[in-house]
Order: structure tokens, then sequence, then C-alpha cells
């Protein structure tokens, strides 16, 4: 049964791929650069339900790896996620944390890997950075690139990000950030800074 519903979830997520209309706005013009560096690629967590469909879109070449609960759900979203070619590491800022860090520091030696992160994620509050982008971003050096997109159509979920549930045949505007570089001995001021930058460039509703 378990298998057959990361099928559905696949198969669901690959037909509502086929129907919407996605455009994409890089402001960074980095994506599509055969010479590009690795980045941590940030998305608020209620925006995760496209973001397999981004990359295997837009950036084909790319491999991903994103941060997911060692959770039964996240157990599940692994499994869905490997579908799409995107690899786990299993730990969350809330459980296993450090962990989890080290296992993105020694993937990201490799340039054609991304790593893919949320922000907010795994429990909120909504809309606010939390410290690990930082830390990662200053650990491995890489460049933040914030994704953001915005739906014709959609519902919401009643849930502590407001999950948005795309519908068929809408349109969808995705946008990418310049590149944004955390210094790895930033001062308090350049952090909130660099926070606000972040937040600013991922929007919101």
């Amino acid at each position: 049964m378990k298998r057959f519903l990361v099928w559905l979830c696949v198969w669901l997520i690959r037909m509502l791929g086929y129907t919407l209309r996605m455009t994409l706005e890089d402001r960074g013009e980095t994506l599509n650069r055969p010479d590009r560096l690795p980045v941590i690629a940030a998305f608020w967590h209620n925006r995760t339900a496209l973001m397999a469909l981004f990359y295997e879109r837009f950036c084909p070449d790319r491999t991903v790896v994103t941060f997911i609960s060692r959770s039964r759900d996240g157990q599940f979203m692994t499994e869905v996620a490997s579908y799409f070619g995107i690899k786990a590491v299993r730990g969350s800022s809330s459980r296993h944390g450090s962990a989890a860090a080290l296992a993105a520091v020694h993937t990201a030696r490799d340039p054609l890997v991304d790593l893919a992160i949320t922000p907010d994620g795994p429990r909120g509050p909504r809309y606010q950075v939390q410290p690990g982008l930082i830390r990662l971003a200053q650990l491995t050096q890489r460049p933040i690139i914030a994704i953001t997109y915005q739906l014709r159509w959609k519902l919401e979920l009643k849930s502590w990000d407001r999950f948005h549930v795309p519908l068929p045949f809408s349109t969808c505007h995705l946008v990418t950030s310049e590149p944004i570089f955390v210094p790895e001995k930033a001062t308090d001021t350049e952090l909130a800074a660099i926070c606000a930058r972040i937040t600013k460039a991922l929007g919101g509703d």
C-alpha cells in the first residue's frame, strides 16, 4: 500500500506539471550558465510542491540534495523525491541537525550538486529565516539562491505553513534571486541584513 501511495503521489505531481504553464525569471542569470557555481537553493516550506519539477525542467544537469526529517512522513517524502532524482540528507534543524549539516558539507564538495533547504522549516514560524540556512552557507561558502513562485490558481491548506497546492492549468511564475553570499566571519549586523535580503527575495503570499 505504501509503495502504491508513493507512486500515486509521483504520478499526480507529474500530471499536474504537464498542465501548468511555468515561466522562469532568473534575475541572477546564473541557472543556465555552464560554468555556474553550485548553490544553496532556498524556498519557503509552503512552496515545496513544485521544486522537483523546477529542477527537472530548468536545471536538468544538476543533482539536488535536500534536507528531510527522519519522521515517518519524511520517509514518504524521501521516496517520492527519489523518483525525481532528488537525494535526501535525513535530519532537520530540530532533530539530528548536526549530523545532517555535516553530511551536507561533505556533499557540497561535489560541484555538480546543489543543496536545497526550506529556511522556515520544518515547523516554522512561517516566512522566518532560521539559522540553519545561514550556517550552511558559511560552512560551505556557497551562494544562496532564493527561489519563489506565484500561482494564479491554488489551494492553501490549513497547516502552519499554509501549504500551497497548485491547481491544474494554472500559470506558475518562478523567480530566482541574484546570488547571496554569507561571509564566514560576518558580524551580527551583516547577518541580520542578509536574512532581511533573503526574506525579501523569497516574498510571501
